[in-house]
């Protein structure tokens, strides 16, 4: 009987403490009766979509760092004059939302993009030219990524 409720008390803080480190359970679901495990769920996402998944990871902390090196800054006014721009472009407020969905993104992540396009642009020579300055842009990025040091730890699997 004592080691039943010992083994209990240890399994629940366990559970507890992943639970607080990760702010998720182990389990997703259970299908008649057997788990599905958030281990199981996080190969399956990196199978499909993990190597694209890392190299945005990647090229997000490359960009960020040189912005905080060069100490280039965006305001909220300036994301929120783009955001606005972009609106009156797409047109109503509803077409606004059908494509932030289609996109699968929220409007935090939109002006997340906004901030980091608007820095790349402070890093390249102002241009009137739309096509011009996204090239600079495009190098500027191939650039960066070209100099970084990366590690890549693979994961499992073939």
């Amino acid at each position: 009987m004592w080691v039943k409720r010992k083994w209990l008390v240890v399994s629940g803080v366990l559970l507890a403490l992943f639970w607080y480190r990760t702010n998720s359970w182990p389990v997703v679901a259970v299908v008649n009766g057997v788990p599905v495990t958030r281990f199981e769920l996080n190969q399956l996402m990196y199978a499909r979509v993990g190597q694209d998944a890392v190299e945005d990871l990647l090229m997000r902390r490359i960009i960020n760092r040189e912005i905080a090196n060069r100490k280039i800054k965006v305001t909220d006014g300036e994301v929120a004059e783009r955001l606005n721009k972009l609106k009156e472009q797409i047109g109503s407020e509803e077409s606004y939302k059908q494509a932030l969905a289609i996109q699968g993104m929220t409007e935090a992540q939109l002006k997340g993009q906004i901030r980091i396009q608007t820095a790349l642009e402070k890093m390249v020579d102002p241009s009137t030219d739309s096509a011009k300055l996204q090239q600079e842009v495009g190098d500027l990025v191939r650039s960066l990524r070209g100099k970084a040091v990366v590690w890549k730890v693979l994961t499992g699997g073939k």
